[in-house]
Order: structure tokens, then sequence, then C-alpha cells
């Protein structure tokens, strides 16, 4: 106990957002990238360079959607009507808005394992996370579009931020089109339908998958998959969060300390003994059973 208390108290050390003028330039830097990534697609014109690009934005467009998700913990930036604006104006630009996602999110946190009070994983009920992950149940749910259905924005045209954010993405497709860059249109528009719902889906197995479950302590409920690849790291966890269990058991630290407080809680047996590294290992039945 006395252990858990010295290492909480660590933790709270640790929260330490950056301040808004980096979290702006970090936004910056991905919307410049899906600028840039569409030009490329458009510039190289061949369908071989339109799929990479469109992969390659597919983790852009995660990596604003995990920006939202630090805007709810309020970890993005010091400030917390920095934080909400920028949840706000980012949810626009993915078709979501920011009240439903800190609503949905709040429920994933305080009943994580509990699809009848857990707002966001309700929603993919269906796909039952909580059975155990093999390639055939994957390769079903993708082959079949099954994720789809619960992966693509929920866009309701009545609400103001979605109605702001389709005028403006269909603005940008219409603009391309009429301009004839269609090697441009087919790599945003198969990031954003594909690329990126295959994306999410993948990291929900990855983070919860085979461990979705109630009568479990918190720290068998998630997992860390940390990849040491740094351009692997990237495409599949853009914004450093392939530390979800250490996410999970402290939700206010932000992304750039999730290592540091990874290597604090390395000093805990029940924590150490967990498989950490991304390998398949980390699926076997019997590291997902509680220690």
């Amino acid at each position: 106990m006395k252990q858990r208390t010295e290492t909480s108290r660590k933790m709270k050390e640790l929260f330490v957002p950056p301040p808004v003028a980096a979290a702006c330039l970090t936004l910056l830097g991905y919307l410049a990238a899906i600028v840039a990534l569409t030009w490329a697609a458009q510039r190289a014109a061949n369908v071989a360079a339109t799929v990479v690009a469109a992969a390659l934005l597919a983790s852009c467009f995660k990596g604003l959607n995990n920006i939202v998700h630090e805007c709810s913990h309020r970890s993005f930036c010091r400030s917390l009507r920095a934080n909400r604006a920028l949840g706000i104006g980012v949810c626009m630009l993915l078709l979501t808005d920011f009240a439903s996602y800190l609503r949905e999110h709040a429920s994933h946190h305080r009943y994580l394992g509990d699809y009848t009070r857990d707002l966001d994983f309700q929603l993919r009920q269906q796909l039952d996370h909580s059975q155990r992950i093999t390639w055939g149940r994957i390769a079903r749910d993708v082959l079949t579009l099954r994720v789809f259905a619960f992966y693509l924005p929920r866009v309701a045209l009545g609400n103001p931020q979605h109605l702001v954010g389709a005028a403006l993405l269909v603005g940008v497709l219409v603009a391309l089109g009429m301009a004839g860059a269609w090697h441009a249109v087919s790599a945003l528009v198969l990031s954003y339908v594909v690329f990126l719902a295959v994306l999410r889906y993948l990291i929900d197995i990855v983070d919860h998958g085979g461990l979705y479950r109630a009568d479990v302590e918190e720290l068998h409920k998630s997992r860390n998959f940390i990849i040491r690849n740094p351009l692997l790291r990237w495409m599949l966890f853009p914004r450093n969060d392939c530390y979800h269990l250490v996410h999970h058991l402290y939700p206010y630290v932000p992304v750039s300390c999730f290592g540091q407080a990874h290597a604090l809680l390395l000093e805990e047996d029940d924590y150490r003994r967990l498989p950490h590294a991304a390998r398949l290992a980390a699926f076997d039945a019997t590291a997902q059973e509680p220690v």
C-alpha cells in the first residue's frame, strides 16, 4: 500500500500538460501533414501512391482523434478553456461533437467492462471486445464490413458541430473535384472512410480485446502494446498512446509522460508481471487472465 501511495504521488508530479502555444503547433502540424499528403497523392497521380497516402492520412486523422481524447482529459494543454475550444474545433473535423464525446468517454473510464453503462463501448457491443482475440474474428469483422457500421461517424445534421464539419468536408471535396484533383479526393475518402475506421477498430482490439470485463481489477481491463519501431508506432499510435493501461490507471497523465509513468509503474510487482511489449503473446489466453 505504501508503494502504491508513493507511485500515485509521483504520478501527480507528471501532470504538466504542454503550453497552449506548443499544443497549437502540434495541432497545426497534423493539419499541415494532411494537406501535404493530399497534395502528394495528387502530385504522384497513381493508384499505389494514393493508397499509401490514404494510409498515412488515416494516421493523421487518428492523431486528431487522440487530440480530442487528450482535450477531454484536460491534458492536451494547460488551459482548461483552450482544451475545450480545441476539442470542439477538432471534433468538427471528425464529424462528431465534443459534448457527446465527453459524456461517452467519461462513462468508459467510470464503467469500463460494463456494456450497460459504458456508453462508448455500448455502441460497439455487437463486436464483443470481451471475447478472446483471434485472427479469424478480426478478419470476419473487417471483410464482412461490420467494422464500418460501428466505427464511422454517426452524423446528425441537426447538430451544429456536425453540420459545420460536414459542410467543410463536402466543400473541400467539391473544390478538389472541380479542380480535377481526383487522386486527392480518393486519398481523403479512402483514408477517412476505410483506413481510419479499421485503424480505430484494431486499436480498440489492442487496448481492450479479450479483457473487457467488469469483474476484474482495473489492472486487468486494459493492456499496453508498446511498439519499439518508431515508424510503426507512429502509424498505429500517432500520439504515443500505446500505453493504454497506463492511461486507464492514471487518466490525467499527458501522453508525453506515458514512458515515465510506465517506468514508475514497473516498480510495482503486479504491473511488472503483465505483458507490455507489442507481440502476439500479449493476446494469449494465459496473458489475459488476472495474475
